[in-house]
């Protein structure tokens, strides 16, 4: 039954605002750092020694602290608001499958989105590289390592889990597109302050991801509290909208 509900959510992705936002955010970020390399190469190239790993450096941490916290608040709010909209919920509902793969389905399907744009983030990182490299001589882009970026990208995709799984139970609790949308916004700047605090940002779900890349080793900890929180905020979500009432 799961796999059931869960198809027909990806049926419901097609031609949507929703599945376009996989390709656009991280394509803005990609298209960002390649206009700063090819105008700005002379400032790069004489910047640092390793041009290939500030690239990747940036753009891992502009995505990490400001696009992906409102990537995953947009996506959440328009997966929500297509039974929101059009008052779906009590035809939904009323289906024999359980509540519970509703609000999983739904979930499953938000990771999957928030994976997809990590991939393309990766291959458009590693395009960026090869094409300035050939316009851009200068910028001695000859070693292009792959293992920072994907190392980088995954640790994001883990440790994000947490602030996913929460945007995901506001997004379906409050049927208002805007509370969702204004909740989102609202943690996102709360994030980009507690980026530098080394007492609450690792604490704080929505910069929780940037910690995980600075703290090395230590990383593995904030991990294993994202993915334990994520479970137990998923658990209570799906209690949540098991029992209440949906008009």
């Amino acid at each position: 039954m799961i796999f059931r509900v869960l198809w027909t959510e990806c049926l419901k992705l097609k031609r949507t605002l929703a599945l376009w936002m996989v390709l656009a955010s991280p394509m803005v970020v990609v298209v960002l750092y390649f206009l700063i390399g090819y105008f700005g190469t002379d400032s790069l190239a004489g910047g640092t020694t390793d041009v290939w790993q500030e690239l990747v450096k940036n753009t891992v941490l502009l995505w990490t602290l400001l696009m992906m916290p409102l990537f995953v608040t947009l996506e959440t709010s328009l997966l929500a608001g297509l039974e929101h909209s059009e008052k779906n919920w009590k035809s939904l509902l009323a289906l024999p499958a359980p509540r519970w793969t509703v609000y999983m389905s739904k979930l499953v399907v938000m990771i999957a989105m928030l994976w997809a744009a990590h991939a393309l983030l990766i291959l458009g990182t590693l395009a960026n590289g090869a094409v300035l490299s050939a316009l851009r001589p200068a910028l001695k882009l000859d070693a292009m390592p792959w293992s920072p970026l994907l190392v980088s990208i995954a640790k994001i995709s883990a440790s994000a889990m947490l602030g996913v799984t929460i945007q995901h139970w506001v997004s379906l609790r409050w049927q208002s597109f805007t509370a969702a949308m204004g909740f989102g916004m609202f943690v996102t700047v709360i994030g980009f302050m507690a980026a530098n605090s080394n007492e609450w940002g690792p604490r704080f779900p929505w910069s929780m991801s940037l910690h995980t890349l600075r703290a090395g080793a230590a990383g593995w900890d904030l991990l294993m509290v994202s993915a334990g929180g994520a479970v137990l905020v998923a658990a209570l979500g799906c209690w949540g909208f098991s029992r209440r009432e949906i008009g």
